[in-house]
């Protein structure tokens, strides 16, 4: 939202709040959206099952406590670009379509013709063999299929945490330089 100048009225969040250590999510609302119920009733009434869990919420405030504390996202950019930097020699290669993303979520798009863009059929399962070879180099990735038109086109997304050192940016790159060999050795 910040990079595209939106001020969203509500945003839901979730996963990260708690950083994986207990289920956690919460709804964001804007100074316009809470206004609405000031000037109205001054509550809003709701209720969910897992509602102010001490565990979960304690486990929350511990993990924005330690983002805020360790500044972690301003280190998002520069952590983005080492990481993207490492990246660039996979771009050349016949079967990358494309890399992109923003910030720590990228996705690496294969292609069987990288001039036409022309993606391998489902049955091939590009992006599960890039999973698994990845994986031999201790390296996980989100293997997807369908990107073109539901069925065909494979890409792997990569997530890594705010903690990204340079060690593993380059451990992710050669994990990936790895798997493109395997799963395409003749090229």
């Amino acid at each position: 939202m910040q990079q595209r100048s939106v001020e969203p009225d509500l945003i839901l969040v979730g996963k990260g709040v708690a950083s994986g250590y207990a289920p956690l999510g919460a709804v964001l609302v804007s100074s316009r959206v809470a206004d609405v119920f000031t000037k109205g009733s001054g509550a809003f009434q709701h209720g969910f099952t897992y509602q102010a869990h001490p565990v979960s919420t304690a486990a929350g405030n511990a993990v924005l406590d330690y983002i805020e504390n360790k500044n972690l996202f301003a280190r998002v950019n520069s952590v983005s670009k080492n990481l993207r930097d490492a990246l660039v020699p996979l771009a050349s290669h016949p079967n990358v379509g494309e890399i992109r993303g923003l910030g720590l979520l990228l996705g690496i798009e294969f292609v069987k013709n990288k001039s036409t863009r022309e993606p391998f059929s489902k049955e091939e399962n590009i992006s599960e063999k890039i999973r698994q070879a990845a994986l031999q180099k201790n390296v996980l990735t989100y293997p997807s299929q369908g990107c073109v038109d539901g069925l065909r086109g494979d890409h792997i997304l990569l997530a890594p945490p705010f903690i990204l050192t340079s060690g593993e940016t380059q451990l992710i790159a050669t994990a990936l330089e790895f798997a493109l060999q395997q799963v395409f050795p003749s090229r």
